[in-house]
């Protein structure tokens, strides 16, 4: 039965079928075999990948135990133990290994073996560094450990996706002195396919003392001195290929020579030649080997030397092989960054690197690391980070960005340091384009708007860009999601800030402004913009800043030119139409409704001009009717055309006065006296009368406004320089009805219609031959008068239009009126 489960173990093994990798306790899935590969050692080298999620990958090396004599066996058990308990930078990376009846497992990081690698791949700067590194991993096994390897060939040293050279093959390490003599190079150096031609002198004549007698690493140098050759000759076949030079350098000859010694007290062991090759001119003495030990050693480093070493690292990166800047340079600086101790040249040079990058390396490499950068809580990363979003962000997915990238970036926007928060405004123009439209008006937005208010003038004036850049995206400026900034953003969240903004004290925040507000005109309401962002632009068009004013007009502009195209699209008038058939049905209250209302429209339209007035609800206040005449002939108007008929006609008698009530809009309508009848005008020649009349219906005393003496009248002006008279054109002396210019005609404002006239409000009767009165009806009782003196008023200072005063003037309660009052222009 052990037979049986030891055939299952080694056949599931190869197809990884048991537990994920089908070999217990490892957990690595075995991939393709090498086949290249194959004969070179003891081991079969697969491709594998970790188990778990992460499936990351690997390099597997399998010993078949069923394969060979128990000293291979040994050799690989060997191995399994010296890979778990020496770690060193030069030393294969070991990840996990296991043991079972029919195998040995280990797994490394992922590499290919050196004599794999093509002479183009071989770069002239990694076999440099290679070289260094081997000779330092030597010396730390030999000095340090003070061990053996025994093995370094190009079989045993391995190249990893970087470029760098790491040291395999320990089946034979161990002590340089000490067990007994039972060390495994002693005794198994045979099961090493190809030793023979790689053998070390001592080792062939079994001069155990003088190994033991000899320096430390003196062993390995020989070693060394064989991975050169191979290096640049190629793979060994015997040991007299190691006397020729080949295309060995001739600044490495002589180093290389001295590795070569067959007298084990006189060979150059690793520690001395890696001192001698890195002197100055030495053939290690070059800027990818000193740019690289400083990465490695860089957290030693001092402040200065780091500032140093990175102002000039983008002209190094430059000339260095793209696979070493990819998978060592790169993580080192990201490293740097993590910990705190870089800024903006660092960041430029992930930058510079990530450019050479596909997408997929790229969001193996850079992505993760940006990530745990816009964690950090170091301003100093934080702003170098945005300070070149516009480097990185576009190649970042859309996904990362929104769910990983975004939430920490918008912390800038409440940072306490000015230059975060500027920093932040500016970046948001490339993460803009990465995000969603609801994160983008949900978040972005309003923390944008937040800035407009920001206490630093600067930021406000750049947030108000950022903003209008944002809105004018659909027109080609930013290629932002297809939803871009919605119009509930537009309408609420936007337009008050931009409001704002315009009432701001610094100039250029208003300029922003204005700007913003003009490109945003198109996605704003019209009736909006016409109630309340034309008032408040209004004011910049006299702004003390020139450049404000001429943006205010441009603005202004933009937003009339909206509302027009708005004001088009509107109905002409919101009035109902009136039915057709409103004249021939209903009742005749109806119809005399409809044409009250038309002729209500028609005294409206004429009212507007000078030619007439139009009072309104007057009488309605008072429960009498109105009829106001001049007192004296100071308002001589010629009647037109028109209404000389009806004035000539005798007054009718008022129905009105008997209802105790009158009509609600009782109106005086003025004609204008046209030139001809101003210029036939004779004088009128002055006279006085006076009557006395009782107290009227108003209550007032029935005195004389004017005794006709030259005193002053109820206006305090005398009548013989009255300013208001001054004025006034001349009118004609006569009216129809009354031909005598001895006396000057007056006009009767009444509410009872004229003979030949059309029923109205507003009616002309001519003016009785004694003084006019005003007078107010009383139900059953006889109208009281308020007699007026009469004055008489030049032809050359009458007025085509009546002159107004203000006021009920001289009507004074408990007192007779001077003259008749001028109606407020209220009840017009």
């Amino acid at each position: 039965m052990s037979g049986l489960s030891s055939y299952l173990f080694s056949t599931l093994s190869k197809v990884g079928g048991i537990g994920g990798s089908g070999i217990p306790d490892f957990h690595y899935t075995l991939g393709a075999v090498v086949e290249a590969y194959s004969g070179q050692s003891i081991w079969q080298l697969h491709h594998g990948q970790k188990s778990d999620n992460s499936k990351q990958e690997a390099s597997i090396f399998v010993f078949d135990k069923t394969r060979g004599n128990s000293g291979f066996t040994t050799v690989a058990q060997n191995a399994l133990k010296r890979m778990r308990t020496l770690r060193h930078p030069g030393i294969l990376r070991y990840m996990d290994g296991a043991e079972t009846a029919d195998a040995i497992y280990i797994a490394t990081e992922p590499v290919t073996a050196l004599s794999l690698v093509t002479e183009s791949e071989n770069d002239d700067e990694l076999r440099r560094w290679g070289l260094y590194k081997m000779a330092e991993t030597l010396r730390f096994i030999g000095e340090d450990c003070k061990m053996v390897h025994g093995n370094v060939c190009a079989a045993t040293v391995f190249v990893t996706r970087a470029g760098e050279w790491r040291l395999g093959g320990l089946e034979l390490v161990d002590a340089l002195a000490g067990g007994d003599g039972q060390q495994i190079y002693r005794h198994f150096a045979s099961a090493v396919p190809g030793y023979n031609a790689r053998m070390a002198p001592e080792f062939e004549t079994r001069k155990w003392d003088a190994v033991e007698a000899a320096k430390p690493g003196a062993v390995d140098g020989w070693s060394l001195a064989c991975l050169i050759h191979e290096a640049f000759n190629g793979n060994l076949k015997t040991l007299s290929q190691l006397d020729a030079q080949g295309r060995i350098p001739q600044s490495l000859w002589p180093l290389y020579q001295r590795l070569h010694q067959a007298d084990i007290r006189r060979r150059m062991t690793p520690g001395d030649f890696l001192q001698s090759a890195s002197q100055s001119g030495a053939y290690l003495d070059s800027e990818f080997v000193h740019a690289s030990l400083f990465l490695e050693n860089i957290a030693v480093k001092e402040q200065d030397e780091k500032n140093e070493f990175f102002s000039g690292l983008h002209t190094l990166i430059a000339g260095f092989p793209q696979a070493f800047c990819k998978y060592k340079i790169l993580p080192e600086l990201l490293k740097v960054m993590e910990f705190g101790g870089g800024d903006a040249k660092v960041l430029s040079g992930i930058i510079h690197i990530g450019k050479g990058l596909d997408e997929a390396e790229y969001a193996e490499l850079v992505v993760p690391a940006i990530v745990q950068l816009f964690g950090s809580n170091d301003r100093a990363l934080r702003f170098s980070l945005l300070e070149h979003m516009d480097s990185f962000i576009p190649s970042v997915p859309a996904a990362v960005v929104g769910k990983q990238v975004f939430p920490n970036f918008s912390t800038g926007y409440l940072d306490a340091a000015p230059a975060i928060r500027e920093a932040t405004v500016k970046a948001s123009l490339v993460v803009a384009p990465k995000i969603t439209s609801k994160t983008l008006n949900n978040d972005m937005i309003r923390q944008l708007v937040r800035l407009v208010g920001d206490p630093e003038p600067g930021i406000r004036t750049n947030t108000l860009i950022c903003i209008g850049k944002l809105c004018t995206a659909k027109e080609g400026i930013l290629d932002l999601d297809a939803g871009g900034i919605n119009e509930n953003s537009h309408r609420y969240v936007i337009c008050p800030a931009i409001l704002h903004a315009l009432r701001d004290s610094f100039p250029p925040v208003r300029s922003a402004a204005l700007a913003v507000a003009s490109a945003c005109a198109p996605h704003w309401d019209a009736v909006e913009i016409a109630r309340r962002v034309i008032p408040t632009l209004s004011p910049l068009l006299i702004d003390s800043e020139r450049p404000v004013r001429v943006a205010a007009l441009k603005a202004l502009q933009t937003m009339v030119t909206r509302v027009e195209a708005h004001s088009l699209t509107m109905p002409a008038t919101t009035v109902p139409a009136k039915p057709a058939n409103a004249d021939t049905g209903g009742s005749s209250s109806g119809r005399a409704q409809a044409v009250a209302a038309d002729m209500a429209a028609a005294s409206m339209a004429a009212a507007s001009g000078w030619g007439g007035w139009a009072v309104s609800s007057l009488s309605s206040t008072f429960s009498g009717a109105l009829s106001l005449a001049a007192s004296s002939p100071s308002a001589a108007i010629a009647p037109t055309t028109s209404q000389t008929q009806s004035m000539s006609a005798p007054p009718q008698p008022n129905p009105l006065s008997q209802s105790q009530s009158f009509s609600s809009s009782s109106v005086a309508a003025v004609a204008k006296p046209t030139a001809a009848a101003a210029a036939a005008s004779p004088s009128v020649a002055k006279s006085t009368q006076s009557e006395k009349a009782p107290a009227s219906g108003w209550g007032f005393d029935d005195d004389d406004w004017d005794e006709g003496n030259g005193a002053n009248d109820g206006w305090g002006i005398d009548d013989e320089e009255d300013p208001w008279d001054k004025n006034d054109s001349t009118v004609g002396s006569s009216v129809a009805g009354n031909p005598s210019s001895s006396q000057k005609p007056a006009i009767a404002f009444s509410n009872r219609p004229a003979a030949g006239m059309a029923m109205s409000n507003n009616t002309l009767t001519p003016a009785s031959q004694k003084p006019a009165t005003l007078s107010l009806s009383k139900p059953a009782a006889a109208s009281k008068s308020l007699s007026a003196n009469r004055t008489n008023v030049s032809a050359s200072q009458t007025s085509t239009a009546v002159p107004r005063r203000k006021g009920l003037g001289a009507m004074k309660l408990g007192g007779a009126a001077k003259k008749p009052a001028i109606l407020d222009d209220d009840f017009i």
